[in-house]
């Protein structure tokens, strides 16, 4: 009975995402702020798990006031993997959610940093070069060590990774 009702390849494919998505963050939380393996996992494990269980609540928060219709259609396509012609309405939503989790994963990371040092410390962007022993200027390089930066970049290549195995596993 359980098995007809659950969905399992729902719940398989959100931990595949999130496996994805800690594995891709932390590394470059790793690299460009200069955590800790140990830690940069421990902190996108929080964040994205926090997002995820807060993205599901919405979920069934907004499904629950929609109208019969919309609830099914909406239901068909998260749980079941159906439903053509949503797909304006579906992109909008992934953007606007994109956007949405991309923030809470900023301020999130900051929070937690804030509380894991107990010192609200902002870091700034870095400038470094060579030494100059001759006459001409020092060539600067930029490196991303803000927050800002950092999360930026490890949550758009961890969706942009994520949404290629969804596009793949469609043409299943």
């Amino acid at each position: 009975m359980i098995a007809s009702v659950f969905p399992f390849r729902t719940v398989l494919v959100q931990v595949l995402i999130l496996f994805l998505a800690i594995a891709i963050e932390s590394w470059f939380l790793q690299k460009l702020i200069k955590l800790g393996p140990k830690t940069s996992v421990e902190y996108t494990a929080i964040l994205n798990l926090c997002c995820t269980c807060i993205g599901w609540l919405l979920f069934f928060g907004i499904e629950s006031v929609l109208p019969k219709d919309l609830r099914e259609q909406l239901i068909d396509y998260m749980i079941l993997g159906g439903g053509q012609d949503i797909y304006s309405a579906i992109t909008a939503i992934a953007v606007l959610v994109l956007a949405i989790t991309f923030f809470a994963k900023w301020q999130g990371l900051e929070l937690i940093q804030n509380v894991a040092t107990g010192t609200k410390k902002a870091s700034k962007p870095q400038f470094i070069g060579p030494p100059t022993l001759t006459k001409r200027p020092p060539q600067k390089t930029f490196q991303v060590t803000t927050i800002f930066g950092a999360v930026l970049i490890a949550h758009t290549v961890s969706n942009f990774v994520i949404l290629t195995v969804l596009f793949l596993q469609s043409f299943n």
